[in-house]
């Protein structure tokens, strides 16, 4: 049976774009200061505007699908808040950057700027991978009573879809602002295993549920050589 792509698989499609645009508008930027070469300080502007609009639109769908997706785990939870922070400071960044590039020639300080904030970008990235194939968030075949998996939100080309990503977005970046408030506040401290790494943290917890195939039928024998 053919499925339809839904909603929260938007971000995960889309997020590549960013990822990639405005590491090579850093570099171009480097080179242009180097070199003193206005053909790429002119390539290096036109990357920091297509990866700051892509990063922007990354960002609104990613905001989405928090709210879409089952997060009944703490660790869970809370990775996806910090994926969601780091991402959003990445993209003011690219913002800032952006805004300063469209008047002005690249300088060694701004890109540096870029350079730390793609840094930062290759961290979130690397908490969006875990969340997916370590944590099972978002992943449609989970069983119902899993504490990750997806919530089944409308289908991507449905027409839901443009209303339930604004809506969501929404909702979305209020929870993110709450979770941060709770944090400072000390109310709900980061569970310790939500940095992808060190103590707190124990790789996969995708129940063997999960891992069951999508068909009941038997497969064929395998030929004989």
């Amino acid at each position: 049976m053919k499925k339809k792509m839904l909603l929260h698989e938007l971000h995960p499609s889309v997020v590549h774009a960013p990822l990639a645009l405005l590491p090579t508008a850093t570099v171009a930027d480097f080179i242009a200061v180097a070199s003193g070469d206005k053909a790429w300080a002119k390539v290096g502007r036109r990357l920091w505007v297509a990866g700051t609009v892509s990063a922007l639109f990354s960002g609104l769908a990613g905001l989405a699908s928090s709210q879409e997706v089952r997060l009944e785990e703490p660790r869970a939870r809370d990775m996806v808040f910090l994926h969601g922070l780091g991402n959003a400071v990445v993209t003011l960044g690219a913002v800032g950057v952006t805004l300063w590039r469209l008047s002005r020639p690249p300088s060694l300080g701004q890109s540096l700027i870029g350079l730390v904030a793609n840094s930062v970008a290759l961290y979130t990235a690397t908490l969006g991978g875990k969340m997916v194939y370590e944590l099972g968030v978002g992943i449609n075949p989970m069983p119902a009573d899993a504490s990750t998996g997806t919530l089944k939100g409308p289908p991507l080309l449905s027409r839901e879809a443009p209303a339930a990503l604004v809506r969501d977005g929404l909702q979305g970046l209020r929870w993110l602002f709450g979770r941060a408030r709770s944090l400072l506040s000390g109310a709900h401290p980061l569970h310790s295993g939500a940095k992808g790494f060190g103590r707190g943290y124990e790789g996969p917890t995708i129940p063997d549920e999960a891992m069951v195939p999508d068909s009941t039928e038997s497969l064929p024998n395998a030929p004989m050589l």
